[in-house]
């Protein structure tokens, strides 16, 4: 399956996803939709932040699936 994203001004959104869902092989994710309006909305301050926990957050599930190994506390406050 492919993904897309579209930028669609704010007056066509709701029209554009009545049409959109109207399709039966178009799957909307809701809650990613979601989560990127209240991304864009962030100063960019606090979209550096956000950024460095979705990356932590990734970090954890590669360790959780044993694509990487972790740290060590003492390896972790070495590196400070």
């Amino acid at each position: 399956m492919k993904q897309l994203v579209l930028n669609i001004p704010e007056s066509e959104y709701r029209f554009f996803m009545k049409v959109i869902k109207n399709f039966p092989f178009v799957k909307v994710d809701e809650k990613k939709s979601k989560l990127l309006e209240l991304e864009e909305k962030l100063s960019p301050t606090k979209r550096k932040i956000w950024s460095s926990i979705k990356e932590g957050l990734k970090e954890v599930e590669l360790i959780e699936q044993g694509k990487i190994k972790a740290k060590s506390a003492k390896e972790f406050l070495n590196e400070l």
